[in-house]
């Protein structure tokens, strides 16, 4: 049989709370992309073994590990990148893979990731980009079309091997995997968005027809991770989870019959929420009770210009009323509301009026802040980067304006302001492929500074408040806290020293029952 193997990690951002303040803190969540991978090749006839957190080896360890699985059938070692790597945890990942090609050169090397830009600094043979699960198989086979890419060979996946909408969405674990019960894994009830925002560069957007997953299969699913692990807890993948109704209604049919009731997070239009009567009804069946809400802007012309435009005092309240609801029905309910600073039409003071009102009513939820961000080489990148609309049409005069800002118009834009811990603003503004973009409200370089003046704000409007619900299960896993004890938490609250060694310890725990199978 041929055999493979994948290595899965997440690096997280060291910007994110409740992981350590380390820059190469490996995060406890599992690689969903490389069990993905692994579940859809061993129904090809392959044997994959996926190794989650393999950046947390040490170089001995990691080596020792690769010798005792390599076989004479090993075709293909993967490697599962999420967002890039960084730092010493970069030159890591480059130390191992060139350890790999050194010892191993007839096995292949292939990196896969949402984005080519992720993986180009990794030394391998092959780069696949996009849903990966056809372009492996098509390469491995010898069917795939390569593109060259600045040097690399690269699989494009989403352009000639597309793998999505997909019926089977199934993720199968091994004994292998040593799943805890306390891991949050990851769940598809559909692939791909059928919406179209303006600001949006993810690679399969507006699709039309049904992208569901075959619902007849997620009850066994949910029910397998149960019996086996112990597993309850669940972050669902999809753009949007509450595109349609019907899709709620078969998942939360199938989800009725388990024998326990999950814990779930993820992407929720909240304007298609508060409108719709019976999403919220099915979402609580199904223990949806953490939700992501991509709201943008509380300004009404800004939300139109994205393709957002309910009512703004309408959804304030829509929002009031479903966190009432949740915890009525679930117990247990955690939003955090994305917004992006310097949308047109946005100024700073329909910004910040936006989020006195979020303070004053969620006092306890999270937010995260972007900044709005249009590549300047959209044009020029063809089809291997997934471009924005206004990527593409910022230019057309009717919203952003010809002329952009320049470095002399910046007086202000010195690393000095911004304080430490919020350098990562000023690195980002420096982006060399971010467009200097500008309009009648914002430009480049005023977003940036209304940013920092948020996070600055003697308002305190992040350190007050609780874990981001994709935060919750760096808190949970580890067995450090509850669910019920973490959401009564500030980021403030928390043991970090505890919270930092129950990690490790568990992570740990991992590498020797991988190191000793």
């Amino acid at each position: 049989m041929n055999h493979g193997m994948i290595l899965g990690c997440l690096q997280a951002h060291p910007g994110w709370q409740g992981q350590g303040k380390d820059n190469n803190w490996i995060s406890l969540k599992r690689s969903a992309g490389s069990h993905k991978i692994a579940s859809f090749m061993r129904k090809e006839g392959w044997d994959i073994e996926v190794i989650d957190y393999w950046l947390a080896f040490t170089e001995e360890e990691f080596q020792t590990l690769i010798r005792a699985r390599v076989t004479s059938d090993t075709k293909f070692i993967g490697v599962s990148v999420t967002f890039g790597f960084r730092g010493d945890t970069l030159k890591r990942a480059q130390d191992n893979l060139t350890w790999l090609k050194e010892n191993y050169p007839d096995i292949m090397i292939v990196a896969g990731s949402k984005s080519i830009s992720d993986t180009m600094n990794l030394p391998c043979d092959y780069y696949v980009t996009g849903y990966g699960e056809f372009g492996l198989q098509h390469l491995l086979n010898g069917t795939a079309k390569i593109t060259d890419f600045q040097g690399k060979k690269v699989v494009n996946s989403d352009k000639d091997h597309p793998c999505f909408p997909q019926k089977d969405l199934v993720t199968r674990y091994e004994e292998r995997d040593f799943i805890q019960p306390t891991d949050t894994l990851t769940l598809e009830l559909s692939r791909g968005c059928k919406f179209k925002c303006k600001f949006c560069s993810y690679n399969a957007i507006g699709l039309k027809g049904d992208i569901d997953r075959d619902m007849s299969t997620l009850y066994a699913e949910l029910k397998e991770n149960y019996e086996k692990w112990g597993v309850t807890d669940y972050h669902v993948a999809d753009e949007t989870t509450n595109d349609n109704t019907e899709k709620l209604r078969r998942a939360a049919e199938e989800i009725r019959k388990l024998p326990f009731t999950p814990n779930m997070t993820g992407f929720i239009r909240a304007d298609l929420l508060i409108s719709r009567e019976h999403d919220k009804e099915y979402l609580a069946e199904m223990g949806y009770w953490a939700h992501f809400y991509g709201i943008e802007t509380f300004d009404q012309k800004a939300g139109q210009v994205i393709g957002k435009g309910m009512n703004r005092d309408k959804q304030k309240q829509g929002l009031l009323d479903l966190r009432d609801y949740f915890w009525k029905q679930c117990g247990r309910y955690r939003s955090t509301t994305s917004l992006i600073v310097g949308l047109p039409y946005e100024t700073r003071q329909s910004l910040f009026d936006g989020l006195d009102w979020h303070k004053e009513n969620f006092p306890k939820e999270n937010l995260q802040i972007n900044i709005l961000f249009i590549n300047k080489f959209a044009e020029h990148l063809g089809d291997m980067f997934s471009q924005s609309d206004f990527d593409m049409t910022w230019k057309d005069g009717k919203h952003f304006h010809e002329r952009l800002i320049q470095d002399d118009e910046e007086v202000e834009a010195t690393p000095e302001a911004f304080v430490d811990g919020l350098k990562h603003l000023w690195f980002n503004y420096k982006r060399h492929s971010a467009l200097p973009w500008s309009h009648d409200t914002f430009n480049w370089w005023t977003a940036h500074l209304a940013t920092r003046d948020i996070y600055m704000s003697n308002k305190n409007y992040m350190r007050d408040r609780g874990p981001m619900n994709w935060d919750l299960f760096n808190f949970t896993t580890p067995g450090t806290y509850d669910w019920d004890s973490v959401l009564e938490m500030s980021y403030d609250d928390y043991d970090e020293e505890r919270l930092e060694k129950d990690t490790k310890l568990h992570i740990q725990k991992y590498k020797n029952a991988k190191l000793n199978v």
